[in-house]
């Protein structure tokens, strides 16, 4: 508008200083565009995806601006997902030749296998008269595990955990067997306030009886979502509380074990569950 509006008060007045006022500001937009042109030249983008990805909550990772020039710096890019998953990112400068990396959350809205696809970089350098962008290409597989639901742990409802022993967690019985981080559900009376104090997060301690508890979280599939998604949380929970976890679908059983490799085994089969 004000490029229009000068334009049109210097044809009507005659103004030579107008003229060069509009002869500026074209100036200003050419080199704009020439110097946004090559400011996104030569960049390349990579994605550190989160190891682990739930349904409706921000999974922190990065993205990875390369610029592979040798001779020209870029500067103020932003870098936003375009097919999936609502992250984005800003870089201020990037040397020749270097990667430089920026905090990126991705979020997504349903369980089960996504794709990622598209970037769009961008950028106002030099003079943010206007905005110059472009599409990269840049394919990704995600899993996505169901959201988590903390509810209650009530024995023999459908997506809770059943436990197949007695709880003894609520008196913290058995032998010392070190700390580990504190939950939502842990009594506030097994935190271990020094260690807490001095690791700057809850710690709880874990007892030996806990380490022996073994789960079964089972899903009958009559509100299936809702179901997986209180599963999802007691599975996570009850890992990290030491327990034995296993799970029960219609079709089939998982017995109890413990380790992250089996605990990531039954998020998926969580978030794969009714896929074809």
């Amino acid at each position: 508008m004000l490029l229009f509006g000068l334009t049109l008060a210097a044809f009507n007045t005659g103004n030579n200083l107008l003229y060069i006022v509009l002869s500026m500001l074209l100036g200003l937009l050419f080199l704009q565009n020439i110097l946004a042109e090559w400011n996104l030249r030569g960049l390349k983008v990579e994605r550190h995806l989160p190891p682990e990805i739930f349904a409706y909550e921000g999974a922190l990772g990065g993205l990875v601006l390369l610029n592979k020039r040798q001779h020209l710096a870029a500067y103020g890019v932003r870098v936003e997902e375009l097919d999936g998953g609502e992250a984005r990112s800003l870089f201020g400068i990037v040397a020749p030749g270097q990667s430089v990396e920026a905090i990126a959350t991705w979020t997504f809205p349903e369980r089960g296998t996504d794709s990622l696809g598209r970037l769009r970089v961008e950028s106002t350098f030099p003079f943010g008269l206007f905005r110059r962008s472009r599409e990269l290409e840049v394919p990704a597989e995600v899993l996505v595990y169901p959201r988590r639901r903390h509810g209650p742990l009530a024995r023999g409802r459908s997506g809770t955990g059943a436990e197949e022993r007695p709880d003894s967690r609520s008196g913290g019985a058995g032998d010392y067997q070190g700390l580990r981080p504190y939950v939502p559900g842990d009594p506030v009376r097994q935190i271990h306030w020094p260690n807490s104090a001095r690791a700057g997060q809850p710690l709880v301690v874990l007892r030996q009886a806990e380490c022996a508890e073994t789960i079964v979280v089972r899903i009958e599939g009559k509100r299936l979502e809702q179901e997986l998604s209180l599963a999802c949380g007691q599975i996570v929970r009850h890992f990290a509380w030491g327990h034995a976890v296993g799970l029960e679908l219609p079709e089939r059983r998982l017995e109890p074990r413990t380790g992250g490799a089996w605990r990531r085994r039954l998020l998926t089969a969580l978030a794969l569950y009714g896929e074809r």
